[in-house]
């Protein structure tokens, strides 16, 4: 990786940022009614993190999508 690409300067996700990851992960999979420990929970897990990375912060934001998807 080219030491000044975009992914070297991204912020880690923080702990408020992690909690509301998982309220909404918990929540998306809880509407689904699919099991946390499957593998479209850790897909679903994996999406909502890429997403947060892209740059898409606001929890209605991050809903919105995975609703579509």
């Amino acid at each position: 990786m080219y030491p000044f690409s975009e992914d070297f300067y991204q912020l880690p996700i923080g702990p408020d940022d992690l909690s509301l990851l998982q309220r909404i992960c918990d929540s998306e999979l809880e509407n689904r009614k699919l099991p946390v420990d499957g593998e479209v929970a850790e897909a679903l897990a994996r999406r909502l993190i890429e997403l947060f990375k892209s740059g898409i912060r606001r929890e209605d934001a991050l809903r919105e999508v995975l609703k579509a998807a």
